[in-house]
């Protein structure tokens, strides 16, 4: 897990996520992240009546509410973010997002901090969106060579179809 040091140097160019009002939230977070992971932005706000941190990290979307007694933390996997939508007002914007079948809203947002975590956030969802289809693509693929080899294998197909056949589904990786 990363040290309180090395968060707080992630985090110091998040001019706003730094104030009164999130420091415990930020001490916390050495015990809330996982190995190797980096906190790439952070923006104060409300959740559930809670004000706490919103922390965009490399792998998830966390917010944490740590009161004097009790700590809370919520977490969204990106891959289990459908959407996420924003809004500003004239000083404040919140952020909706969707995940698993669920809505989470957070108000209160600096509004200037609130398009740069939404469209961070959409970025993620998108990522781990295409590394899966790629993932599924190729495992697809697999099976593909893997069927062709056996028809190859019992004298279905001969060499020549095999290696064509092959040759197009590689192009396609």
């Amino acid at each position: 897990m990363p040290s309180l040091e090395e968060i707080q140097s992630q985090i110091s160019d998040f001019s706003n996520a730094k104030n009164i009002f999130s420091r415990k939230e930020i001490k916390a977070l050495p015990d809330i992240l996982w190995e190797n992971e980096k906190v790439k932005k952070a923006a104060q706000g409300t959740y559930n009546l809670a004000t706490g941190l919103l922390v965009a990290t490399d792998k998830r979307l966390i917010f944490i509410d740590k009161g004097i007694f009790s700590l809370k933390v919520e977490t969204f996997l990106y891959d289990k973010i459908s959407s996420i939508e924003y809004s500003t007002g004239l000083m404040f914007g919140e952020i909706v997002i969707y995940a698993s079948g669920n809505k989470a809203k957070i108000k209160n947002m600096e509004k200037n901090e609130t398009k740069e975590m939404a469209e961070f956030v959409r970025e993620c969802t998108q990522n781990t969106d295409a590394n899966n289809h790629i993932s599924t693509t190729n495992s697809d693929l697999t099976v593909e060579l893997e069927r062709i080899s056996n028809l190859k294998d019992k004298g279905i197909i001969t060499e020549e179809e095999f290696k064509t056949m092959k040759e197009k589904i590689i192009a396609k990786m």
